[in-house]
């Protein structure tokens, strides 16, 4: 009887030596195949990211400041944006557009021209453009301008103001009355007279 059942135990132990060695060389490869369809999903993602355009520097830079407003704001990309559907709006310290027309791309470059005689304060600038690979990416910065352009001067063929003439003299209205007065003060004393006599 113990040689029978010993005989059962020999029988069943090469089925379970067997059984790591069947198994075993095919977990690597189920593990390989996880991996390769891992960087598969991956790695498109990975591409389309780094697609991306992303803004490489600004003049003004974000919190620059400057002694008076500059005459445009210039956006530097990593790679050129598509010129459809890019946007720059300025805005001053009232809270008015700075902006002067439409943006100029320019290769990797955007350029978004300027307001004359824009005031002293803070100015912000909100971006919007489309990437290489189509996407829309946008960012907002600020800079501040110390110094605002000077106010208009008066001309000097400028008219002058109602009341007086060039030469600082009263507006001749003035006279024309002070002869209407004279006149009819005039009149009622040589009356006075004639009835006196």
């Amino acid at each position: 009887m113990a040689a029978h059942n010993r005989d059962r135990v020999d029988a069943r132990t090469p089925l379970m030596r067997r059984t790591p060695h069947v198994v075993g060389p095919g977990l690597p490869r189920v593990l390989a195949g996880l991996v390769a369809a891992a960087l598969l999903l991956v790695g498109p993602g990975a591409t389309a990211a780094r697609a991306h355009d992303s803004l490489a520097g600004s003049s003004p830079a974000a919190g620059a400041v400057l002694p008076t407003p500059p005459a445009d704001v210039t956006l530097e990309f990593a790679a050129p944006p598509q010129p459809l559907g890019t946007q720059v709006r300025v805005t001053g310290p009232d809270g008015t557009s700075a902006s002067e027309g439409e943006p100029d791309v320019r290769g990797a470059t955007v350029v978004q021209p300027l307001a004359e005689a824009l005031p002293a304060g803070g100015y912000t600038v909100q971006w919007r453009v489309t990437s290489a690979d189509g996407h829309p990416i946008s960012g907002t910065f600020s800079f501040t301008a110390t110094g605002g352009a000077p106010p208009v001067a008066a001309g000097a063929g400028d008219l002058p103001s109602a009341g007086a003439d060039p030469g600082g003299t009263p507006f001749p209205s003035v006279w024309i009355a002070v002869g209407v007065v004279v006149a009819v003060g005039g009149a009622l004393v040589v009356r006075q007279l004639r009835r006196a006599a």
